[in-house]
């Protein structure tokens, strides 16, 4: 998970949130969140394929985007997230860092939200 600024120009890591926890719970502390954050829209990554293509992945996301929305009541956008992880991957082995995969997965969803938001000025 990742939060921008107030002015919407940078992203940055927030947290990982398990998704093994129960539905319910996820959703009451994505609720949280939000509002703490005073969040009001949730970015999605959408993962497409390399032709351009949405497979069962993107259409599960898309189910789970539908779901949050409802939970939440927030817009939901979403940013293609191609090569994220691995974006996120290399920011950290340049680093020096190894086992990383809270931090790796908090890094590739402000990833995806840069360029959600590079994409909206």
């Amino acid at each position: 998970m990742a939060i921008s600024d107030e002015e919407g120009l940078l992203a940055f890591p927030y947290l990982t949130c398990e998704t093994e926890k129960l539905k319910k719970e996820r959703y009451n502390l994505l609720k949280e969140i939000c509002k703490k954050e005073s969040v009001e829209k949730i970015v999605i990554g959408l993962p497409i394929s390399f032709s351009g293509k949405e497979e069962q992945q993107a259409r599960d996301t898309r189910g789970f985007a539908q779901d949050l929305k409802e939970a939440l009541n927030l817009p939901v956008e979403f940013e293609n997230e191609v090569l994220t992880t691995e974006l996120a991957k290399r920011h950290f082995k340049g680093m020096g860092y190894k086992h990383v995969k809270v931090k790796l997965d908090a890094s590739a969803a402000a990833i995806i939200l840069q360029s959600y938001l590079d994409k909206k000025r």
